[in-house]
This record gives structure tokens, sequence and C-alpha cells, in this order.
């Protein structure tokens, strides 16, 4: 669905014949260059990451000494289903304020891909040169697949949402929510907030048993 397209929609309503399947593709038509970008500043985040893993920076020893505490709390305890909870809540943070970044004049959300690329750029580079980049491969992939994906759209809807706030004080867009906007979005958003229930307990179930399987015998051990 283009731009006019969508308006129209936006004015008319949805008037009962807006069905889910259709109002996620409009959604991802809507969201997909924002959702483009938000992982662009991604990977333009990994890249510093790796550059400052070159340049001898650990950020994430340099974080907790700061922070004066592990940026990733001992979870060794912990069941595996409790592990997913643990971790579904913890990107549901992050999922949120990536959306509600919008507000900030996207600077958050903005702030929040490149941060956690720096953050993967930099710990897995350094995890490589240590343990191989196989590792991090299985250690990232089944799970980050999802949890990225859910992430990227989470930025995408706050960029776009920025934009609507845009058109509607320049007056090019008569007003920033409408019926139809919220109502595809609003599956947009659950959809990819179940990438992110997937990936909590692939990370925890599958990722895990991945890492000991593949790695343990080898003398390398999950960090």
């Amino acid at each position: 669905m283009d731009e006019q397209t969508r308006r129209e929609r936006d004015r008319t309503g949805s008037g009962g014949g807006y069905p889910p399947r259709e109002a996620l593709r409009d959604a991802w038509d809507e969201h997909r260059r924002y959702v483009e970008f938000a992982t662009g500043l991604f990977a333009v985040g990994i890249l510093v990451g790796i550059a400052l893993m070159a340049a001898g920076y650990n950020l994430l020893e340099i974080i907790e000494e700061a922070a004066g505490e592990p940026l990733f709390p001992d979870i060794g305890g912990e069941s595996k289903l409790e592990l997913a909870r643990f971790l579904l809540v913890n990107n549901t943070r992050a999922f949120v304020v990536s959306i509600l970044g919008a507000f900030s004049l996207g600077l958050l959300t903005a702030w929040a891909m490149l941060f956690n690329g720096i953050i993967v750029g930099n710990i897995g580079a350094f995890v490589a040169s240590d343990a191989g980049v196989g590792y991090i491969l299985v250690g990232l992939l089944p799970h980050g697949i999802f949890e990225l994906s859910a992430l990227f759209v989470a930025a995408g809807v706050g960029f776009r949402l920025l934009y609507r706030i845009g058109q509607r004080v320049r007056g090019t867009r008569d007003a920033i929510f409408s019926k139809p906007y919220l109502y595809r979005t609003a599956i947009f958003v659950f959809v990819a907030w179940l990438l992110l229930v997937v990936a909590a307990f692939v990370e925890a179930f599958v990722t895990s048993a991945l890492l000991e399987t593949l790695f343990t015998g080898q003398g390398q051990t999950p960090p």
C-alpha cells in the first residue's frame, strides 16, 4: 500500500473490513524503510564496537567498572523457564523504549540501536578472538534472528511515529493517529513482540544446549 492509499484508508476508517493479514502487510509496507534504517544504525554500531575492540577497549569491563556491578546478572542457577522469563522481560523493556523513543525526537530510539550494536560488536569481537567465530555464530544466530528482528521493528515503529508527528506539525497530515493506523500498527507490534517470546525460549533452551554440546567438549564453556 502506497502513502496515498494509506492516507485514504486513514481518512475513511477501517469500516470493519480490514482483515488482520492485510493490515499486517500494509503495516510492513508502511514501516519497511524505517525498519531498514534501524537495522542500518545497528550495523553501524557493530562496526564501531569492533573498531573499539581493535583499539583495545573492552566495553563490558568499562561499563561494569563504571556501574559497580555486572552488566549481565548471574542467572546460572535459574531454571531454563525462569531464564526465558528474565530474557523476555529484559528484551520487552528495550522493545518498548525503542517505540516510545519517538517522543524524544527519535534520539532514544536511535541511541538504543547504536548502543546495542556497539555492545554486540565489541563483546562479540572479544569473545570471537578467544573462542572463535563459530562460537559467536552459534551463540547469537539461533535466538538473535528473532530478537533483533523484533527490536528493529520496534525501532521502525518509533521512527515512523516520529515522522507522522512531524507531518502533523507541518500540516501535511490531518492527524497523527487514525483507527486504521493504530489497528495495523498494533498487529505489527504484537507480531514483533511474539518474536521476542520465541527468542527468549530459543536462547534459554536451544542456544545454551548448542553451546554446551558443540563447545564444552573442546574446553570452552559458555560465558
